[in-house]
């Protein structure tokens, strides 16, 4: 018996099982994208109207960092802002190790706001070509039929899927690079602002 026949039907029919979630994931991949864009929009405009006026070395220059004041603090960035709230709330530990647990907790978290678009930028243009070789499949199946009609949808599909899913992965690059540079002036700011924490300690046991 000759089991390459029944291998191969197996496997176009599971490939015409992963039609439906593929095409679910190709639609969540496009809901995500525009999720994205509109959040980054908005942290956009929210960095915009915290940095318009804020210099951090002028900021450094009016005082201590750990006793800044409430009103004082309030003027930092959200992220240079929590910072030192956790400084100032762990400053019994901060001599001992406590310091660099804070920033590096804290640049994990900020490092972890690009994951979902450098994922995207992978996951989408993936999804659009298994949604571009499966209707393939059944095209070339109804080719082999006669059925020029079907086959003719079946491509549009495929071809449709391929701009889908690359447009998503376009979109969600844009979205990381954008995102990457904020990460990056973040953690500058945060480690500049947790070496003058740990020179005021220093001065202290002196």
């Amino acid at each position: 018996m000759n089991l390459l026949p029944t291998l191969e039907n197996g496997l176009f029919a599971l490939g015409q099982v992963l039609r439906f979630p593929v095409m679910s994931l190709l639609w969540l991949c496009v809901a995500s994208a525009l999720f994205m864009a509109g959040s980054c929009l908005m942290d956009f405009l929210a960095r915009q109207r915290e940095r318009r006026l804020f210099d951090l070395n002028l900021w450094l220059k009016q005082g201590p960092v750990l006793s800044a004041t409430s009103d004082r603090s309030r003027v930092l960035p959200t992220d240079l802002r929590g910072l030192l709230l956790d400084a100032q709330k762990g400053r019994a530990d901060l001599a001992n190790g406590g310091l660099e647990h804070i920033v590096l907790k804290r640049e994990e978290n900020v490092r972890g706001r690009v994951n979902p678009s450098r994922t995207l930028v992978k996951v989408g243009p993936s999804l659009g070509l298994l949604g571009t070789l499966i209707p393939m499949g059944t095209s070339l199946a109804s080719l082999a039929a006669g059925n020029l009609e079907a086959m003719a949808g079946q491509m549009v599909v495929a071809f449709t899927t391929t701009i889908i899913g690359l447009a998503c992965g376009t979109l969600a690059y844009i979205v990381a690079v954008v995102r990457q540079s904020w990460v990056n002036e973040t953690i500058r700011e945060q480690r500049y602002l947790a070496e003058r924490i740990a020179g005021e300690l220093a001065q202290e046991v002196l």
